[in-house]
């Protein structure tokens, strides 16, 4: 397998700590609001990451933390639930929306079923420990910071201007191109939600800053250095730079060995903006009666270190190719709709190249073009029946598209489907009606399009 490596600007072949084993850490959700669909895309980036993972046979030891305390959820608990303490009033907040997100996450295919999901809030102590072992730290009446001017690699992940005076940023993000000690622990402030600390004999009562929380969470439940950390772009700087930079001066080891960081989404060619009106979740798709899965396969269809492009025409281009692909998993398979020797043969060389192409720094875009070009050799020749539940298991594995065990109809109805198909083909428009007709009777409507009939249920 093969990666582009942020750390070195460069695609580097992956070799794994431990031969057999991937130790994986992803930056999940700050859980105070919907995630927008360009999180979306980085999440679907790292669920398709750990797929082919698992297929090219390695132990995958994954770790999602949840931000469920920072300054955006603070802020939105206060606003949400003024009435309530700051504790009950952050809780209430933050599992409403680690809910919702799981729920988003669930739509889009994104499998978290062997995955550790980890809290900041209950991993506090851990943080607390981390802060007292960094030993380029100094105490404000503010809070604890790191102090950048001692440590000469800072700036590993993104060249920066190392002029700095000790300017301190309390700010759990800020300017891309401004250099200042960060903020590790936090006094607390007015009416937030805080937690005992003690260190070099002062009382610090407060919160932990956001970039320590990854640090610690990572550490314990994967070691240091692990081997992959994902996220978007925009947690290169400050986040993981922080990250880097705290991990390493507490414990003189790499944070991790290989960095993977998918690319912006934009939408109608600019940046997601409340007040463009061009910001989007996904529960805005399924307004317009979009499959979720459409989206997926729009956000496959581009490689994740390229921007992404969405508008409305893109994701109805997804749909009809999402759709494309459910009937041929539907009724490609009959062997009445006649094939050629060889097919079998054909289906395992296209699943290799797929394999293939995800395991060259997930090109999902190839490895779509494959599969496509397999449909159209299917829909022209079919492939042996005997070779469907595997095929289709096997892209499901790779791409998450739940195009197998879709249907849920009989054996009968499917056999009427695929007369039915044989006749139009024979033009006995005919006995296609009265194949139609029989469906009709069973709840079935049948749209037929120019990759071969639809089905859907009419109750």
């Amino acid at each position: 397998m093969k990666f582009y490596n942020s750390l070195t600007r460069q695609l580097e072949d992956f070799r794994p700590i431990k031969p057999g084993q991937v130790t994986l850490y992803t930056c999940g959700p700050t859980v105070y609001d919907h995630v927008h669909i360009g999180n979306l895309r980085t999440y679907i980036f790292e669920d398709t990451l750990r797929r082919i993972l698992k297929r090219n046979n390695y132990r995958l030891n994954h770790v999602m933390n949840i931000t469920d305390i920072d300054d955006k959820t603070i802020k939105r608990s206060h606003q949400k639930y003024p009435n309530l303490n700051p504790a009950e009033a952050l809780s209430r907040l933050t599992e409403h929306y680690e809910k919702i997100f799981f729920n988003d996450a669930q739509k889009i295919g994104i499998d978290f079923s062997d995955s550790k999901i980890v809290r900041a809030t209950q991993h506090i102590n851990d943080m607390q420990v981390l802060i007292k072992n960094i030993p380029n730290k100094y105490l404000s009446e503010d809070g604890v910071y790191f102090d950048i001017t001692n440590d000469s690699n800072y700036g590993v992940l993104i060249k920066l201007d190392r002029t700095h005076t000790h300017h301190r940023i309390n700010n759990d993000e800020y300017d891309k191109d401004h250099v200042a000690d960060f903020a590790l622990w936090k006094v607390k402030a007015g009416d937030e939600p805080s937690w005992d600390f003690a260190i070099e004999g002062r009382d610090m009562t407060g919160r932990p800053g956001w970039h320590i929380e990854c640090s610690a969470m990572s550490v314990k439940y994967l070691g240091q250095p692990f081997d992959i950390h994902t996220g978007g772009v925009d947690l290169i700087f400050p986040h993981h730079e922080n990250e880097i930079a705290q991990s390493r001066a507490a414990f003189g080891k790499p944070l991790a060995n290989y960095f993977l960081h998918s690319e912006h989404l934009l939408v109608d060619g600019r940046k997601m903006s409340k007040s463009l009106k061009n910001f989007y979740t996904l529960n805005d798709i399924t307004k317009k009666q979009f499959d979720p899965l459409a989206f997926r396969l729009l956000v496959l269809q581009a490689h994740y270190r390229s921007q992404l492009n969405f508008t409305w025409e893109s994701l109805a281009a997804a749909q009809a190719f999402l759709r494309r692909l459910q009937a041929w998993a539907d009724l490609k398979f009959q062997p009445e709709l006649g094939r050629k020797k060889g097919a079998g043969q054909s289906y395992g060389q296209s699943l290799a190249k797929i394999i293939q192409a995800l395991s060259d720094d997930l090109n999902t875009g190839l490895g779509l073009a494959e599969l496509s070009g397999l449909v159209s050799l299917a829909e022209q020749e079919g492939i042996d029946i005997d070779k469907q539940s595997s095929l289709l298991s096997d892209l499901d594995a790779l791409f998450g598209l739940a195009l197998s065990g879709r249907s849920d109809i009989t054996n009968h109805v499917r056999d009427i489907i695929v007369r039915r198909e044989q006749a139009r083909k024979n033009s006995n428009w005919k006995r296609a009606d009265q194949l139609r007709k029989q469906l009709e009777l069973q709840d079935i409507e049948i749209n037929d399009t120019p990759h071969g009939p639809v089905w859907s249920r009419t109750y």
